[in-house]
């Protein structure tokens, strides 16, 4: 019965160790998994940042810096010798001052991380659809269906990245006169669409043939660190839609 005892005692030992052995493990697998989740993370945030800088420095450029010559330009040629002329020039300087006021403004919340957290996802795409109706340059529309519900902060600062990045290629690149965003909140999960009336393009030739376009690579790579399912679909000369479902 010792002798029993003794044996039993010391398989249970050995299994004991073995369970251990296998749990440090997947405790490992586990820390390593986390630790390449939070480098990718890390990473494509770097990445966000790196190009929304280049993204600022471009809009700078384009269009708060030609607004703002233009300014320049009006007092440079301001009579005022020409009492109702010159009234009449201020006015409108007036008006391109405010105009470069917004775009910066624009800027400022499109690019603070901190904004978004506290604003949430709906309404700081609301605000950027707003900004863009203001200058006129679509139609553009936001439908929100379900009740609204708070992600955290990461998946929410990425897809309102994702929607900046579709914006932009919209804008630059589809020829589109409509752009509809759609949030649509379910039981367990967001579902974000943006979509266009644009001339549309070959799916298979620009992701992976030589006309790779960045912008689609970018919305995909966020959508993956936030482990979102990400889908485009696009016909020529019909269009392009884009969605991204995200669990809570």
């Amino acid at each position: 019965m010792t002798f029993f005892i003794l044996v039993m005692v010391t398989f249970i030992i050995i299994i004991l160790f073995f369970v251990q052995k296998k749990q440090r493990g997947f405790d490992n697998n586990l820390l390593e998994v986390k630790a390449n989740h939070d480098r990718e993370l890390f990473k494509a945030q770097l990445e966000t940042q790196e190009q929304t800088s280049h993204e600022i420095a471009m809009e700078i450029h384009d269009n708060a810096g030609q607004v703002l010559f233009l300014a320049k330009l009006g007092l440079s040629t301001l009579d005022l010798e020409r009492k109702e002329e010159a009234i009449d020039s201020i006015a409108e300087i007036s008006d391109i001052l405010e105009k470069a006021m917004d775009l910066l403004q624009h800027l400022s919340r499109s690019i603070n991380g901190e904004i978004i957290k506290k604003k949430g996802l709906k309404e700081s795409i609301e605000m950027q659809v707003a900004y863009l109706k203001r200058q006129g340059k679509l139609n553009i529309q936001l439908n929100v269906s379900g009740v609204t519900t708070m992600l955290t902060a990461t998946k929410e600062i990425f897809l309102f990245r994702i929607v900046q990045e579709a914006i932009n290629n919209i804008l630059r690149h589809s020829k589109a006169t409509e752009i509809v965003i759609s949030l649509g909140y379910a039981k367990n999960s967001l579902e974000l669409k943006i979509c266009d009336n644009g001339k549309g393009f070959d799916l298979n030739e620009k992701i992976s043939g030589a006309n790779h376009v960045n912008g689609l690579f970018n919305m995909q790579n966020r959508a993956n660190i936030i482990e979102a399912e990400f889908e485009i679909d696009s016909q020529i000369g019909k269009g392009t839609c884009i969605s991204v479902i995200t669990p809570y």
